[in-house]
């Protein structure tokens, strides 16, 4: 019993240290490799094994061995803002001449219900784009965009025109993806568009950057939908067989791991149009990277999270397995913009992903 007792020992030890890396790595993000980022993304995991060996310590004997779990755990608060706000949600703010709301959504083609019949995937459609067009925001950011003109149910783009925003840009417009049959990404913006570029990073993953007047200042709203690792979690979650576990485990690893390596290349991307710009700059959308990655880190260290100023509860923003992660985002300047309120709208659950609005106010003209 004794000799058990100390290999166990000796193991959390090394689980220790292990815990140690990954917050050294959370705070200073020093490391954009695939390696690192499974080591970060590993941050839940570790606290809940040191609140499992707190729980232990607590009925064991011998107390003492509550202390190394203990300062494990307070350690970890550190990253308790990325995690959960302990805050009601505020009130809408008064809107006035400075004020608009921004919404990012990842509406999944408007198909999310694609296994339901063809009448009901149709009335799921209209509900969807009468949510969008009347919620009531003045920006609409919204990855995997499809449209087909006149084409009923499909046709989004005439419905979001007819709610009053008149200016569009769309991700990687070409003469073989336009707007009347186009699938990707698009911008909607109640106020003037007075420029815009976007880069393509693979298929519908890119960035669209729109400069936006809004009243006598000029806004950088910058729409992301990062490389996408397409994890069939399901799949994974459903094996009956350890030889099918590991075939997926594996399958579901090498994604995670190509798509670390795609994030670190087009969050230095991100970052360089950030600090190119001369206005204010929000970027909001499908990051594709939980708050515990180096793409999360350094967009972070740039920017404010708009969850951390002004978010409530843990702010999950996934509508399919595993659910409890949070992959959307909000950043803003802090020094040329308050965020008047900002909320994750998960009663909404049209797409496999939960809507954003955030409410700011130019707080510093260009």
């Amino acid at each position: 019993m004794k000799k058990l007792t100390s290999t166990f020992s000796f193991f959390y030890r090394c689980f220790v240290l292990y815990t140690l890396v990954c917050f050294a790595l959370l705070y200073w993000f020093p490391f954009d490799g695939w390696f690192w980022g499974f080591v970060m993304m590993s941050f839940p995991i570790v606290i809940a094994g040191h609140l499992v060996m707190l729980l232990l310590s607590l009925f064991a004997r011998k107390k003492k061995n509550v202390l190394l779990p203990m300062v494990m755990l307070l350690l970890g608060c550190v990253f308790m803002s990325r995690t959960y706000q302990l805050r009601d949600e505020e009130q809408e703010a008064s809107p006035d001449e400075k004020s608009f709301k921004i919404m990012n959504y990842n509406v999944h083609g408007f198909q999310h219900s694609s296994g339901r019949n063809t009448e009901q995937l149709n009335v799921d459609k209209e509900r969807m784009k009468e949510w969008v067009t009347g919620v009531g925001a003045d920006v609409l950011c919204l990855p995997e965009y499809i449209n087909y003109k006149g084409s009923g149910a499909m046709d989004v783009t005439a419905a979001i025109e007819r709610a009053g925003y008149k200016d569009v840009v769309y991700l990687g417009k070409t003469k073989f993806n336009q707007p009347h049959s186009y699938w990707g990404m698009a911008l909607f913006s109640k106020y003037p568009i007075v420029a815009s570029r976007d880069t393509v990073f693979e298929m519908q993953n890119g960035m669209i950057q729109a400069d936006i007047k809004i009243g006598k200042d000029t806004v950088r709203v910058l729409s992301v939908h990062l490389f996408s690792m397409t994890l069939r979690l399901n799949s994974l979650l459903n094996q009956r067989t350890f030889k099918g576990l590991m075939r997926e485990s594996k399958l579901t690893a090498r994604r995670i791991k190509h798509g670390f390596s795609n994030h670190a290349l087009e969050v230095t991307a991100l970052a360089s149009w950030v600090k190119a710009s001369p206005y204010p700059v929000i970027v909001c959308g499908d990051f594709n990277e939980t708050p515990y990655s180096y793409v999360y880190g350094k967009s972070r260290s740039i920017l404010k999270n708009a969850f951390e100023q002004k978010g409530s509860g843990f702010g999950f923003t996934f509508n399919e397995a595993p659910y409890f992660i949070r992959i959307d985002h909000q950043f803003y300047d802090k020094s040329k913009l308050e965020l008047l309120q900002f909320r994750t709208v998960d009663s909404v659950r049209f797409s496999d992903h939960y809507p954003q609005i955030g409410t700011y106010k130019v707080v510093r003209g260009d």
